[in-house]
Parts: C-alpha cells; sequence; structure tokens
C-alpha cells in the first residue's frame, strides 16, 4: 500500500502545487507555448508540466529513496535534460548543442549511475548476446534516441505525458515482478506525478483555463527517464538475482519506438534529417482521417497499454524471447509498410471509414 498509494500520493499532490505556483510565473516570463503554423492549439500555454514532474520526482525521490549512487546521477541527467529545455523553449538552441547535451546526459547514466547495456538477452534462439566493449556506445545512442522519440510524441494533448504513465506504470509492474522494491518505487513516483501533470494537459473538468504543456523540458526528462529504467530494468544488478528479458522492453515502450523508426525511415528515404520536426507522426496522420484528437490519443494510449501487457504477459508464461523479438520486428515492419506514404494511408482510411458511416 505504502509504495502503491502514499508515494505516488505525494508525488502527485507535490506536482500539483508546483503547477499552480509555476503556471503565472512563466505567464510573466515567457515561457509559453503560442500557435504557428506547426503548433495549432488555441492561445498561450504556461510550459511548466515538464519542471513541476521534476520538482515533484526530486522531492519526494529525496524523501523515499535511499539509492544516492543511482538517485543522484538519474537526478543529475534529467535537471541537465529539463535545463536545456526550458532554454529551448524559450529561445531557440541549435540541434547540435542539443545533441551534445544529450550525449553527456548519457554519459551521467553510463559512467556515473553505471547503468548502461552489459546484454541484450536471446534475441535470435542461438545463445545471450553479450555487449563486452560496445555496451556503453549502444545505450549512448539509445538514450538519444529515446529522449528524441519522447519529445517527437510530444505533439498532442496528454499524449506524450500519458504514454510516458502506461510506460512507468509497466515498469513498476515489473519491478515488483523481480523484487526490486528501489526501482518499482521511484517508478511510481513518476507515475503520481505525470498524472497530476495530465489534470493540466488533458482535457477533464477539472482542468478548466489552467492548461499547461510539458515542454520540451518535460519530454526530454521523461524520455531520458524512460531509457534509463528500461536498462536498469533489464541488467544484471548487484543484490537482484533476476532481471526482466531485454526484450519486453520494445513492448513496453511500443508505440514511442515504432513511431519513431516510421518516422526515421521516411524521412531517411527523402533525404531529410531524421530529427528534424514535420507533422508525419502516426498521431498527425490520423488526425488527417477526422478523428477527434482526444480519441486519437485514447487510442495509441490503449494501444501501448496492450503492447507492454503482450510483452510482460509472454514473458510471465515463458514465451522465448526470439518468438517476441520476431513478433515485435513483424508489427513494426507492418506499420512502416503501412505509412511509408503517408498519403496513401490517409486516403485509404478515409475510404474505409465513409463505408462504416450510416447512409443518411
Amino acid at each position: 500500500m505504502f509504495e502503491y498509494f502514499w508515494v505516488p500520493s505525494l508525488a502527485f499532490l507535490l506536482c500539483l502545487l508546483a503547477i499552480l505556483v509555476l503556471r503565472p510565473v512563466a505567464e510573466a516570463a515567457g515561457l509559453v507555448d503560442r500557435p504557428n503554423a506547426r503548433k495549432r492549439h488555441d492561445g498561450e500555454v504556461p510550459l511548466v508540466g515538464g519542471i513541476a514532474v521534476l520538482f515533484s520526482v526530486a522531492i519526494t525521490g529525496l524523501l523515499f529513496v535511499y539509492l544516492p549512487g543511482t538517485f543522484t546521477p538519474l537526478l543529475a541527467g534529467l535537471t541537465l535534460l529539463a535545463t536545456i529545455g526550458v532554454m529551448d523553449d524559450m529561445v531557440d538552441v541549435s540541434p547540435m548543442t542539443k545533441l551534445v547535451l544529450q550525449i553527456f546526459a548519457a554519459i551521467l547514466m553510463t559512467s556515473w549511475g553505471g547503468n548502461y547495456l552489459t546484454t541484450l538477452g536471446d534475441l535470435f534462439g542461438h545463445r545471450e548476446i553479450l555487449l563486452a566493449n560496445w555496451g556503453i556506445p549502444i545505450t549512448l545512442f539509445a538514450v538519444v534516441a529515446v529522449v528524441n522519440a519522447m519529445n517527437m510524441c510530444d505533439g498532442m494533448d496528454g499524449l506524450a505525458g500519458g504514454l510516458a504513465l502506461v510506460i512507468f506504470g509497466w515498469f513498476a509492474y515489473a519491478a515488483s515482478l523481480i523484487g526490486d522494491v528501489p526501482t518499482q518505487r521511484v517508478c511510481m513516483i513518476f507515475c503520481g506525478a505525470i498524472a497530476a501533470f495530465l489534470l493540466f494537459n488533458m482535457r477533464n473538468p477539472l482542468r478548466g483555463c489552467k492548461r499547461v504543456f510539458l515542454g520540451d523540458a518535460g519530454s526530454l526528462m521523461l524520455g531520458y527517464a524512460i531509457v534509463w529504467f528500461a536498462v536498469e530494468l533489464t541488467q544484471p544488478a548487484p543484490g537482484r538475482t533476476e532481471q526482466v528479458p531485454p526484450v519486453v522492453m520494445l513492448w513496453v515502450l511500443g508505440f514511442v519506438l515504432i513511431d519513431l523508426l516510421a518516422v526515421v525511415v521516411r524521412r531517411m528515404a527523402k533525404g531529410k534529417n531524421p530529427f528534424s520536426a514535420d507533422r508525419t507522426h502516426l498521431h498527425h496522420i490520423l488526425l488527417r482521417l477526422d478523428l477527434k484528437a482526444d480519441a486519437i490519443v485514447w487510442i495509441l494510449l490503449a494501444s501501448n497499454f496492450a503492447m507492454g501487457l503482450v510483452g510482460i504477459a509472454a514473458w510471465q508464461a515463458g514465451l522465448s524471447e526470439q518468438t517476441l523479438f520476431l513478433l515485435f520486428l513483424a508489427i513494426s515492419l507492418a506499420h512502416v509498410m503501412a505509412t511509408r506514404n503517408a498519403w496513401r494511408f490517409i486516403r485509404f482510411g478515409r475510404r474505409l471509414l465513409s463505408r462504416r458511416q450510416p447512409k443518411a
């Protein structure tokens, strides 16, 4: 009960208070998101969600997490990325500067936190894939990829925060299955803080005119925390006799990784920067099918929840890592093929939806 109620409840309350205090400060300082050709929301929206989540996680973690050797470097990396995110929200920071700082945050994770990939598990049904000297470079790449993937997902109210809540919920459950109580507690802290943010971000009767966005500070920070725990839960650790198979994390992250793969493949096929901003993500494509934004968010959150459920249930049922990996690859390739020409996907979707609409 303490892990699943009191700790996340405190994180929830702290994030709630932080948002209420920070909203007027952000409006006065100009830390707001203004509508433009790519951002089609109404009015100026304060970008304080990420800062509030970080404040809540830091205070609650310092009170209830007794892992200074692990939590301190995690907090340092989160703070670094939140800081660069706030700077980018206020004055555009060059992509190269952001990339360098993301890599530096990844180095804090691997070299200070000692948290990096040493094995990918038995993905091909022959033997465990040990990374040896490739462990740290591959971890650095994973950090940059997931951080930017979460940033790319932050395009609709409730999407990035909702995905993070689903992912951290599965992280907490997975940690409980392997008896890792400290990691479970930190993940529940994130769940409480993110849930409070979503009250001010997703459409609901309590939000009123108090709408806030994560901002780059929040999306970058949450991406960093997600890859941190995805690695920590899947690698051997002192005092722990079991870990989650790495392939399960592909299913838990689900939509975040699949959408990243599809977008990067499309952009590279057109000779574009794979990390450039555009409106070709799956949620943008679904919007052009004339689906309501709230419906799209719930569809994607439910899909990500279902993928996490499949991954963890299959692991617990004893399904081989090779089978899980091949199934994930099949889903990813099907998504890439279906959306490689977005306009064709949209036209097919509209035709399909029109057939299901009742005739007058």
